[in-house]
C-alpha cells in the first residue's frame, strides 16, 4: 500500500496564500518592543522578556496553519518546500548578524572576546545555540563574565528545533490515520477526523511539556529556560489554535462579541505580564502560561471574527505595523549592537547611549528587512529552473550555505584578532620602574648615594620564594606595575595565565567542592601532620584565597581546610540563587555545615572573606531589595556569624575583600596594546561593602587586614598585571597564578611565617 503524505513536489499556490492579519503584525511589535525595553532597563517594563514567549505562541499558530491548509488541499505534506519556506525566512537575516557580529568582535575586542563569540556564532548558526548557553548558564565563573552579543539566538534555536519534529509529527498522525482505514488517501471531506487526532497528540505534549517546565523551572531554572522540551508547549499552544479553529467561521454577531472579549482578555494578560513580571518570578513554569494564553486569545479573536475589534485597531496602527514587518530584524540586530557596545566600553552604558544605540538597531533593521529579508523571502532567484520545479532546492542550500559562511568567517576573524594583537615582544615589568621613580623622588644629597643590592632586583615578573630574611619584592612590583601602567608602557607578551584561557585560571578544590556537589566533606591541605590548624570560610570570595593559603600552610606547618561555597555570603542570611531571585536555601545548609566544622576544628587561626552582598536577601517574611533593609540584615548577619565563630578559634581576621573591576580583563587586555586602558578604580558598590564587613568585624573587636595595596597604588589607581601576572580572571575573582603569588605577602602580613 502505497502512502501519498509526503510530498517532494511544490505545494500549490493556493496552499501558501492567507488572509493578512494586521493584529498579529502588531502583536510582533509589541513582543518585539518588549524584548528591547527589558534589556535597555526601560522603566516598569520588567517582565518584557515574555516578549519571546509572544513570538513562540504567533510562530506556532503561523506555521501550522501552513502546514494545515496544505494537508487540506494536496493531503500531505511537502518536507522540502516546508524547509526551503523556513530557509528563505530566517536564513538570510540570521546569517548577515552573526557574520557582522563576529567581524565586528575581531576588529574591536580583541583575540579572547572574538574566540568566544565564534564559538557562540557556529552554535548559532548551527540552531544549537539554547544548548550551548543553557550549559553557560550553569557554570558559576562562566556566569560571572560579561553576556555574549549573540546569546538571544537560543530562541531562535529552540524554534527551529520544534519545528524539525512538529511536521513529522503531524505526517505521522496522517499515516496512522490512514493505516486505520486502510486506505492509501483520507477522504478530503474528514477534515474534523484529521484536526481531532492532531489536536489530541498536540494536546499531550503540550501537557508533558508543561509540567516538564513547572517541575525543571524550580529544580533547575538554567536548563528550563533554554530547553526546547520545557519550551515546546508554548510554540504548542499557537499551533492548537491553529488546527482548532479554523479561518472561515460565522461573521456573525456572536462571533463579534466573543471576539471583543477574548483579544481585551488577551492584551490585558501580555501586559500584566510585561508590567508585573520581573527577575524574582520562576520563569518559564506554569507563569508563562500568562502571556502565551494572552498571545492565543488575540491570535484566535482574529479567527471568529474578520472585522476590527478595539485591541485589532490599536494593534493595526501603522508604527506598529512598521515595527511588526521589522520585527525579526530589529530582534536579530538589537541585542549584539547594546553587548557590543558595552564591551567595547567595559562598562555599563549611559542611558543616552542606549537610546542612540537602539535607534541604530532600528535603522539596521529597516535596512535588514528591505535589502535582506524581503529579497529573499519574494524567491525571485529561486524560481529558476536550476534550482527545481517551485524553487525549493535552491533555499533548502542556504542551509549549508549559511554554515559554511559562518564557519570561514569564525575562523579568519579568530586568525585576523590573534595575529593583530601583538606586535613583536613586550617583556615583563620589572622593579626597575619603581627603583626609577624612587631615585628620582629622592633629595640631591641622597642621590648618589649607592643602592642596596636587595633593594633593586633586575627583574621579578614572578617572584620566585625568595628566604624568609629577604624583602618581600611583591609590593614593589605591585608599584612598579601601577607605575608603568601610568605611564601607558606595552601589555607584556607572555602574561600569565594566557588571556586565552583566562577564565580557566580557577583554584583546585579537589573533592570538597561544596557548590556542585551535597557532599560535606573535608580536605586538609599543606601539611597533614600538623597540629596548628587555619581555616578559611567564606564563599567564592574566600575560595579564590585557596593557592594562597596552600602556600601559608606548606610554609608554615598548618593543616588548612577551605570551607568556602561559592555565592554563599558569609553573612548568616539567605542570597538569592545564581541568576534567580529564588531564595538559596543550600547556603542555609551550608553554614550549618561550615559553623559545626569550625566549632569542632577549634582552627588556630580562622580567616573569613567574602562578597559584600547588596541586592537582596531572603527570610520568613519573603524577598527584600530594600537597600537599608538589606544592608541592616546582611550587618546582622555578619554579627550572628562573628559571635558563633570567634569563640571557637584562637585567632579570627577578616580579610577584607579583593578590589573589583568594571570590565572584563581578558577583553581588556586583549583589544588594547598598552596597559593604561586596563587600570581603574575600584566599584564603588564593592568598596562600600566591604566597608560594611570591616565595620562589623571591628564591632566585635576581630582583627582586619586590607590587601588592597596590592592591587592598587596610594591614589587608588589599579592595574590588572602585576610584573607579567594578570591579577583578576573576571570582575572580581583573583586568578589562581596571583593568588599563589600573593601567599607569601599574606602569610607575613599575618604573621604565620
Amino acid at each position: 500500500m502505497r502512502l501519498l503524505v509526503v510530498s517532494t513536489g511544490p505545494p500549490t499556490g493556493g496552499a501558501n496564500q492567507s488572509r493578512h492579519r494586521p493584529d498579529i503584525q502588531g502583536l510582533r511589535a509589541i513582543a518585539v518592543l518588549a524584548v528591547v525595553a527589558v534589556h535597555v532597563g526601560f522603566g516598569s517594563l520588567t517582565g518584557g522578556f515574555v516578549g519571546v514567549d509572544v513570538f513562540f505562541a504567533i510562530s506556532g499558530f503561523l506555521i501550522t496553519q501552513q502546514l494545515m491548509r496544505q494537508v487540506r488541499t494536496e493531503g500531505g505534506i511537502s518536507l522540502l518546500g516546508f524547509y526551503a519556506r523556513r530557509a528563505r525566512r530566517i536564513l538570510p537575516a540570521a546569517t548577515l548578524v552573526l557574520l557582522a557580529t563576529v567581524v565586528y568582535a575581531a576588529l574591536f575586542l580583541g583575540f579572547v572576546r572574538t574566540r568566544e563569540i565564534a564559538l557562540d556564532a557556529l552554535w548559532s548558526a548551527a540552531f544549537a545555540a539554547n544548548f550551548r548557553f543553557a550549559s553557560l548558564e550553569t557554570d558559576y565563573f562562566s556566569a560571572a563574565l560579561p553576556p555574549s552579543p549573540l546569546q538571544h539566538f537560543w530562541s531562535l534555536a529552540v524554534e527551529e528545533q520544534f519545528y524539525l519534529v512538529w511536521p513529522l509529527v503531524i505526517l505521522g498522525c496522517l499515516w496512522a490515520m490512514k493505516r486505520r482505514a486502510g486506505a492509501d488517501e483520507l477522504d478530503p471531506r474528514d477534515q474534523r477526523a484529521r484536526r481531532r487526532v492532531l489536536v489530541i497528540a498536540l494536546g499531550v505534549g503540550i501537557v508533558a511539556s508543561l509540567l516538564a517546565s513547572a517541575v525543571l523551572t524550580r529544580t533547575s531554572p538554567e536548563a528550563a529556560y533554554f530547553s526546547p522540551f520545557t519550551r515546546a508547549w508554548e510554540l504548542g499552544l499557537g499551533a492548537i489554535a491553529a488546527i482548532a479553529f479554523r479561518d472561515n467561521g460565522p461573521q456573525d454577531a456572536t462571533a463579534r462579541w466573543r471576539a471583543q472579549v477574548l483579544s481585551a482578555f488577551g492584551m490585558f494578560f501580555i501586559l500584566c505580564a510585561c508590567l508585573q513580571f520581573n527577575d524574582a518570578t520562576p520563569f518559564p513554569g506554569t507563569p508563562a502560561l500568562v502571556p502565551v494564553l494572552g498571545s492565543v486569545f488575540i491570535i484566535v479573536a482574529g479567527t471568529l471574527w474578520h472585522g476590527p475589534t478595539v485591541v485589532g485597531r490599536l494593534l493595526s496602527v501603522r508604527p506598529l505595523q512598521v515595527i511588526g514587518n521589522w520585527s525579526y530584524s530589529l530582534y536579530l540586530w538589537h541585542f549584539p549592537v547594546l553587548v557590543l557596545a558595552e564591551l567595547q566600553l567595559g562598562r555599563e552604558l549611559h542611558w543616552w547611549e542606549q537610546v542612540l544605540l537602539v535607534a541604530l538597531a532600528f535603522g539596521l533593521a529597516g535596512l535588514s528587512y528591505r535589502l535582506v529579508e524581503e529579497p529573499f523571502r519574494r524567491g525571485i532567484l529561486w524560481q529558476r529552473p536550476a534550482f527545481g520545479r517551485a524553487g525549493t532546492l535552491g533555499p533548502v542550500a542556504l542551509y549549508p550555505l549559511s554554515i559554511t559562511l559562518v564557519a570561514v568567517t569564525c575562523f579568519a576573524a579568530n586568525t585576523y584578532a590573534t595575529g593583530t594583537a601583538r606586535d613583536g615582544y613586550e617583556p615583563a615589568i620589572t622593579l626597575a620602574e619603581a627603583d626609577a621613580s624612587a631615585e628620582r623622588s629622592r633629595k640631591p644629597s641622597q642621590s648618589s648615594q649607592p643602592k642596596s643590592p636587595t633593594s633593586s632586583p633586575t627583574s621579578s615578573a614572578a617572584p620566585p620564594a625568595a628566604k624568609p630574611q629577604d624583602p618581600d619584592p611583591l609590593p614593589s612590583l605591585l608599584k612598579a606595575s601601577v607605575l608603568a601602567a601610568r605611564k601607558n608602557q606595552p601589555i607584556p607578551t607572555n602574561l600569565k595565565p594566557g588571556l586565552t584561557n583566562l577564565s580557566d585560571d580557577v583554584e583546585s578544590v579537589g573533592e570538597c567542592n561544596y557548590y556542585s556537589t551535597k557532599v560535606r566533606k573535608l580536605c586538609p591541605r599543606g601539611d597533614a601532620d600538623a597540629e596548628k590548624t587555619i581555616v578559611v570560610i567564606g564563599d567564592s570570595h574566600a575560595r579564590h584565597w585557596t593557592p594562597a593559603l596552600e602556600e601559608i600552610a606548606e610554609r608554615s606547618g598548618y593543616r588548612a581546610y577551605m570551607l568556602a561555597m561559592p555565592q554563599c555570603t558569609v553573612s548568616l542570611v539567605t542570597p538569592d540563587k545564581l541568576d534567580s531571585t529564588d531564595p538559596m536555601t543550600s547556603c542555609d545548609d551550608f553554614h550549618d555545615f561550615m559553623l559545626s566544622t569550625v566549632k569542632k576544628l577549634r582552627p588556630d587561626l580562622l580567616l573569613i572573606s567574602s562578597r559584600p552582598i547588596s541586592a537582596a536577601y531572603h527570610d520568613s517574611a519573603g524577598r527584600h531589595t530594600d537597600r537599608a533593609d538589606v544592608r541592616r540584615a546582611v550587618y546582622r548577619g555578619y554579627q550572628r556569624l562573628l559571635a558563633q565563630v570567634k569563640p571557637a578559634a584562637k585567632r579570627t581576621v577578616w580579610l577584607r575583600d579583593v578590589p573589583a573591576i568594571e570590565f572584563d580583563p581578558a577583553t581588556c587586555l586583549s583589544s588594547n596594546k598598552t596597559l593604561s586602558p586596563c587600570t581603574y578604580k575600584p566599584l564603588a558598590s564593592q568598596q562600600d561593602g566591604a566597608d560594611l564587613q570591616m565595620q562589623a568585624a571591628k564591632s566585635a573587636r576581630v582583627e582586619t587586614l586590607d590587601l588592597d595595596d596590592m592591587f592598587c597604588d596610594s591614589a587608588g589607581i589599579c592595574t590588572t598585571v602585576v610584573g607579567d601576572t594578570i591579577t583578576h580572571r573576571d570582575g572580581h575573582h583573583l586568578t589562581a597564578t596571583y593568588s599563589e603569588q600573593l601567599g607569601r605577602t599574606l602569610g607575613e602580613r599575618l604573621k604565620v611565617w
